[in-house]
């Protein structure tokens, strides 16, 4: 995610973008950082493998479930980091 801003404008705007990451689920956003970090010389294969090793268990987390239904009932899910 990237935001244009006019001169003077980006660490207000830097603090809003990291408000809407740290609302995300916690265990989603480390997987996410680990990514970034490890990807930058991992192969077009190695980048697949790898990030389905570090992604899968997120997906299949309490917390994947928690945020699914927080969804469908309107309200904000309740991070337990599992």
């Amino acid at each position: 995610m990237n935001r244009l801003t006019d001169e003077g404008g980006a660490l207000a705007e830097a603090l809003d973008l990291a408000t809407v990451i740290a609302a995300n689920g916690p265990l989603a956003v480390a997987a996410t950082k680990r990514i970034a970090a490890s990807s930058a010389d991992w192969t077009v294969e190695e980048g697949w493998a790898e990030q389905r090793r570090i992604v899968e268990p997120v997906t299949t987390s309490e917390d994947a479930r928690e945020g699914a239904l927080a969804f469908t009932e309107k309200r904000s899910p309740v991070w337990r980091n599992r």
